[in-house]
């Protein structure tokens, strides 16, 4: 399996880090995307990914922070692009939830992440809450040849069809293994196995049985299985298959995928 979205490089793991990583290789975890969420997050992504096999590296600005997006924030992040284990920008999008940035700065911030994602040929990673219709204006207004991974899928069975269309795949967590999400896995079983993408977002939404827990990236066997159960299929065949949706997504030139090892600290 892969764990396609997750941040143990944060302070939450730093008295286990290599712990938590031995646990994901006992579950058959074999590739991580560890993803930035703002500049500093971007050097501490890269850092893990130097350090330990099997960990790869997404760099962006979340809305959250997009009050820090300016041209020189952009440049320092296009010129980390070129690092061997980057394979990706992100996550960048819209959260109308918290909205932690004003709208109108998490917008120009969005688009011009994009932006610079499409003139550097990157996939992006796009976190979008509350913000349906302002992230599909924006994505079609900038149309990315590389596609990417709609992370953590919380919306409609509308912006799933239309985020397809698009050609980007989507991305769910341990959210569909929750019994108040029985709409969510109506998308599940809408996505087909093969634009479909599992992900903890670790340390956040702790799947069945761990909810209320520090989630960590073992956990992704969990999200797993509940596709499989949703879809009708085996375990086996939606391990194969998202991970062959997560190298068409994130492939890059020259890139050899190495398997993850627990290293020392």
């Amino acid at each position: 399996m892969i764990d396609s979205h997750s941040h143990i490089y944060g302070s939450r793991f730093d008295n286990d880090r290599e712990a938590v990583i031995q646990r994901a290789i006992e579950r058959g975890i074999h590739q991580l995307l560890q993803v930035a969420c703002n500049l500093p997050e971007c050097r501490q992504v890269i850092e893990l990914a130097e350090r330990v096999p099997g960990i790869y590296a997404s760099l962006g600005v979340h809305p959250h922070d997009a009050d820090t997006v300016n041209d020189q924030v952009l440049d320092q992040i296009e010129a980390l692009l070129t690092h061997e284990k980057v394979v990706a920008w992100g996550e960048i999008g819209l959260d109308f939830y918290y909205d932690n940035s004003p709208r109108a700065i998490q917008q120009d911030a969005f688009e011009r992440q994009l932006a610079r994602a499409i003139n550097n040929a990157m996939p992006v990673v796009i976190h979008t809450r509350d913000a349906e219709p302002e992230t599909l204006e924006i994505m079609r207004r900038n149309p990315n040849p590389r596609g990417g991974h709609v992370h953590c899928f919380t919306g409609s069975l509308d912006m799933a069809k239309a985020l397809l269309d698009l050609g980007y795949d989507i991305g769910f967590t341990g959210i569909i293994t929750f019994k108040s999400a029985a709409s969510l896995r109506e998308v599940v079983a809408m996505v087909p196995l093969e634009r479909l993408l599992i992900e903890t977002d670790s340390p956040y939404l702790a799947p069945i049985p761990y909810r209320g827990k520090r989630n960590e990236p073992a956990y992704v066997a969990e999200v797993a299985a509940a596709v499989a159960e949703i879809k009708g299929v085996t375990v086996d065949q939606v391990h194969e298959q998202t991970n062959q949706n997560f190298y068409r997504v994130y492939d890059k030139a020259g890139l050899t995928w190495e398997t993850l090892a627990a290293v020392a600290t």
